[in-house]
């Protein structure tokens, strides 16, 4: 089958969405999938490339880190002569769209209007849901998708209460390619970095971006509850070079985090540092502790699998979807959001009964080999795929790219 993705952003932009498409498209190539990726540019400039057996091809166009609405609607021919452009290159059977229904209506409009000139369908994935007025008036949408995968049934319910249709919406976990994470925990030169600045203390890791929607605040508040309890303790920060960040509100915050790691005097017991999609194996390995302290609706949390394929104990909090992923008392702790008291308890708790740390990361370890593997989301996805291929090629017969189009 000839699989089309559609996302803003790719590695080495790093995130959720980036990290899963990393995964997904060169194991669907191993699989003998013909994929075809059409993404945001890296430094504004459109290049094209054949990676991993990936069709790959990066475009300004699709870049929403530089793309402000007006600029957006400004630029809406161009977009839709780019798309145009790799859909009668690629010619795909199928297309695969990646949160599509946020944060442009002009790129959504031209996916559809190109769904009905060739009369491919079209899959959304919904990694998250919002709030807001944009997310509304994307729901003009919700019939347009011959279907719809939610991460998580957190995601599944909040779509079916925001009005998209219930019976086109399945959910798939993510998965984790679990022996290319563990051939990528070997990094001499990350140990040496994380182990210069935290010599043989024990570490917590917060692997997300610095952000207070991630939690980052709250676990340095709790820090500074687990250094008074647990002197020989160091945290690790994951940074945020190369995410996305719409509107840069993402600096102001980094900026007040660090603000308060200088207030509680607590830089030489943090280690703030921007881990690759290649490096970050390793910084998990290094520490003891995993903690994920989302403030917002979580969707998923492929950081979560990735502590657990180590065998890592968890502490997150119960938002979203992430409760479907760490079972509290027996592969990790679940919290309440936006409580460094709790958090504190959890993970003093951890570092003083290391037995029962090394337990919750041992079952943490057999759930992931369950139930999130990568090869079990493959099967799931490629089933519907094919459902849903099926069932458009009975209505409307298989894509045509003449040149009159349907």
């Amino acid at each position: 089958m000839r699989i089309a993705m559609l996302h803003w952003a790719f590695p080495p932009t790093i995130g959720g969405v980036e990290t899963h498409l990393f995964m997904v498209c060169p194991a669907l190539a191993r699989r003998g999938h013909q994929v075809g990726v059409l993404t945001g540019a890296i430094n504004g400039e459109t290049q094209e490339e054949l990676w991993q057996g990936v069709y790959l091809r990066r475009t300004p166009l699709l870049d929403l880190n530089s793309l402000t609405p007006a600029l957006i609607e400004e630029k809406r021919a161009a977009i839709a002569e780019e798309m145009n452009r790799f859909f009668t290159t690629f010619k795909p059977d199928l297309v695969h769209a990646h949160n599509m229904h946020y944060f442009s209506p002009v790129h959504t409009e031209i996916l559809m209007e190109f769904k009905k000139r060739y009369g491919f369908p079209v899959i959304l994935t919904a990694h998250n849901v919002w709030e807001d007025e944009l997310f509304k008036e994307m729901l003009r949408f919700r019939h347009d998708w011959d279907g719809i995968i939610a991460v998580s049934h957190f995601i599944k319910r909040e779509m079916v209460a925001a009005g998209y249709p219930a019976e086109k919406i399945v959910v798939i976990h993510h998965g984790l390619a679990y022996r290319h994470f563990l051939a990528r925990t070997e990094n001499p030169e990350i140990r040496r970095v994380i182990r210069e600045a935290a010599g043989d203390k024990k570490i917590i890791f917060h692997p997300a971006r610095m952000s207070l929607a991630k939690g980052s605040d709250v676990v340095v508040k709790a820090f500074r509850r687990v250094k008074e309890t647990c002197p020989s303790t160091f945290l690790l920060l994951a940074g945020t070079d190369k995410t996305v960040d719409w509107g840069a509100v993402q600096q102001k915050e980094i900026a007040q985090i660090k603000e308060l790691i200088h207030y509680l005097g607590l830089e030489k017991d943090i280690l703030i540092r921007f881990f690759s999609w290649e490096e970050i194996p390793a910084a998990y390995r290094e520490s003891d502790i995993v903690v994920y302290p989302s403030a917002f609706q979580e969707p998923f949390g492929i950081a979560l699998l990735e502590a657990m394929a180590l065998g890592k104990p968890l502490v997150v909090t119960r938002v979203g979807g992430m409760p479907e992923i760490v079972l509290d008392g027996e592969t990790g702790f679940v919290v309440p959001p936006r409580d460094p008291e709790a958090l504190a308890d959890k993970l003093i708790f951890l570092l003083q009964h290391p037995e029962k740390a090394q337990e919750l990361g041992e079952k943490a370890l057999k759930r992931f080999k369950e139930k999130f593997s990568l090869e079990e989301m493959l099967k799931a996805m490629t089933n519907y795929y094919h459902l849903i291929w099926r069932r458009s090629t009975r209505e409307k017969g298989a894509p045509s790219y003449s040149a009159a189009g349907r």
